[in-house]
């Protein structure tokens, strides 16, 4: 990939075994997106070769696959999004960059807007919420929904009250503000990690908006295991007290 090469924006897509839905989501991007000028980074730490395999089938052009070894057993989706955002900030030349869900729960046809939004309120960071009043959401298991409100209510109590969603990851960002973040240390891989980057653009006093959105879940796969709340829940409040009262010391 030639540095020099420019885009109006890149898309981020972590993907893990997802092999079964690459060609539903080429199809809805390129319904969507296909009169703009975009390039499409996905980062994958599957097991085997399928869902690299597929996206080659289904994406001729304008992509790359950063390839990952995955061998913690819980989510690491926000070091795999880290290691996207550092191969597009090293390689590639765009405005914005969009993370969106592989799954299409995050869908396409909300892209435009979020990009049109960050563009007109020339603001750092806008974030697609699902508890905007107009937003759309469906099929959401229950468990994901109690752990998303929570998250969200301490949050809005400790921090910023404006921000009506803090746990989606699907977010607009300026080019700007990833080379700002990019090389930082992980300190949580899971999506957690997003939270904590999040309070830390909030904590640098970045412009954060939001838009609403439609979040569809059809991925039965990501049920949040039993055995792995424990382990979210104390970097939860691990991060809270990062981001939070120790700053106060």
């Amino acid at each position: 990939m030639k540095k020099y090469k420019k885009f109006d924006f890149a898309i981020l897509i972590p993907v893990f075994h997802n092999e079964n839905k690459i060609k539903n989501l080429k199809t809805e991007i390129l319904k969507y997106l296909s009169n703009y000028n975009f390039f499409v980074c996905f980062v994958d730490d599957s097991k085997n070769d399928l869902t690299s395999l597929e996206i080659k089938k289904n994406f001729l052009d304008g992509f790359h696959i950063v390839r990952r070894e995955k061998k913690e057993e819980y989510s690491t989706r926000y070091s795999a999004s880290l290691d996207g955002f550092r191969w597009i900030v090293a390689n590639l030349e765009a405005d914005y960059i969009v993370e969106i869900d592989s799954d299409l729960s995050h869908h396409p046809k909300d892209v435009i807007k979020g990009l049109k939004k960050l563009k007109d309120s020339n603001c750092d960071l806008i974030i697609a919420s699902k508890y905007k009043s107009n937003s759309i959401v469906k099929n959401r298991q229950f468990l994901r929904i109690i752990i998303s409100k929570f998250i969200t209510v301490v949050c809005r109590l400790l921090f910023n009250k404006k921000i009506t969603d803090y746990s989606n990851t699907f977010r607009f960002y300026k080019f700007s503000l990833v080379k700002k973040f990019v090389d930082q240390n992980i300190i949580f891989k899971s999506p957690i990690g997003h939270l904590h980057n999040l309070l830390n653009i909030l904590e640098k006093n970045y412009s954060i908006q939001e838009i609403s959105t439609e979040y569809i879940e059809s991925n039965r796969d990501s049920t949040v295991k039993i055995n792995f709340m424990i382990r979210y829940l104390v970097e939860f409040i691990y991060c809270i007290i990062l981001n939070k009262f120790k700053k106060t010391k």
